[in-house]
């Protein structure tokens, strides 16, 4: 029996912390015994509770907090047994701990963002790290090119329940059943570029498409106030564009799936935000993955790694990225023919889902990928 420590930092639910979760419920537990190490108590906490894991608390709330957690990620090692450590992100203390503690670790790579020498500090010493596509690594290693050897490519695997029943959406916002949904999911973030996809929301308004309603469908993080911000600005767009009336606002589902099934055409409008003398942008798209698994169209931005997600015009739709026009075109070719672009691309799209982004074949790779690392490191 092999014991992986899982250290998710974050305790809030977004995509990072899905994808955790499918690895830990998809383990083989005649193989590996596994606890997990948090820095907050929150709904995530509350998620992994449901799969009888072992769940450790070290909060950190003070800058001198981060000594303190190092040490007893140490201590939790040692005392253990644990013989290796994946850290759901690159989270430089986890890595100095099991680093003194003198097992091998392993990092996970899911977004691009503008890395620090904290983050080449943890690959440099890691075991491996996986990547979620050849974006990130591709971004991490713009300027470090030594470090590629160390990432293993391994996309996220999407879970979809079986018998999904489509969200009851158009009641609840009082619309006809005969109208057609378009929505855009997602966390309010800048770089998830919704005001593109509600300046394309107005423009099929405008092309007297009036039988077409549009949903932005996501939270904020607790205390993020340039989130709060982004939100703010972007129901001041939709109020001067007067579609209030045709461009809704649904805050944070915890039936994402049943939501997405509803639509007509998923939009991932997403763009690159230069930030911190680097970029932010999607290292993967798991909500592509997703309302491809459930036969919705997608139309997504050609950036980051939704350009290895979707086969363009195939198993979606990729438009250049701060491009609210090409997104109206792409929306509105998929709704005039539901037989080529709707029907034929959702079939294409759960094809391509099940050739690469399945449980199975994500959990087989992980499953090597501990093994190899353990056998490597104990002879």
């Amino acid at each position: 029996m092999k014991n992986i420590l899982y250290i998710s930092p974050f305790s809030h639910i977004g995509g990072g912390e899905i994808s955790l979760l499918t690895i830990i419920k998809h383990l083989d537990k005649g193989i590996f015994n596994y606890s997990l190490i948090c820095y907050a108590e929150g709904p995530f906490i509350e998620k992994v509770k449901e799969l009888d894991v072992k769940i450790i608390i070290f909060k950190r709330d003070s800058l001198l907090s981060n000594f303190s957690i190092i040490w007893n990620i140490f201590q939790y090692i040692r005392r253990n047994n644990i013989d290796m450590v994946h850290v759901n992100c690159l989270d430089i203390r986890a890595g100095i701990a099991a680093w003194l503690a003198g097992v091998p670790f392993i990092g996970h790579l899911r977004v691009i963002f503008p890395f620090t020498w904290r983050d080449y500090l943890f690959v440099r010493f890691s075991n491996k790290v996986i990547a979620v596509s050849n974006a990130v690594v591709n971004a991490f290693c713009k300027e470090r090119p030594f470090y590629r050897d160390k990432f293993i490519i391994i996309p996220n695997a999407v879970e979809i329940p079986e018998n999904i029943v489509p969200a009851p959406l158009k009641k609840e916002y009082n619309l006809p059943e005969n109208v057609k949904l378009v929505g855009a999911v997602g966390r309010i973030d800048s770089y998830k570029g919704y005001e593109y996809f509600i300046k394309a929301a107005n423009i099929i308004s405008n092309n007297k498409k009036k039988d077409v309603f549009f949903f932005i469908i996501g939270g904020i993080s607790h205390g993020d106030i340039e989130g709060q911000e982004y939100l703010e600005m972007l129901k001041r767009e939709v109020n001067e564009l007067k579609l209030n009336d045709r461009c809704f606002f649904t805050g944070f589902r915890e039936d994402v799936l049943e939501v997405i099934k509803v639509l007509d055409v998923l939009v991932v409008p997403s763009v690159v935000i230069k930030k911190g003398g680097g970029v932010v942008t999607e290292g993967f798209g798991r909500v592509a993955v997703e309302a491809m698994a459930l036969g919705v169209p997608v139309v997504a931005s050609n950036i980051g790694g939704l350009k290895e997600i979707i086969e363009n015009n195939v198993s979606g739709i990729l438009v250049p990225p701060c491009n609210p026009a090409e997104i109206a075109e792409a929306v509105t070719s998929i709704l005039s023919d539901e037989i080529k672009a709707g029907t034929t691309m959702g079939k294409n799209g759960k094809k391509r889902v099940e050739e690469f982004f399945t449980v199975q074949k994500n959990t087989e790779r992980i499953h090597e990928l501990y093994l190899r690392i353990h056998i490597g490191e104990n002879g």
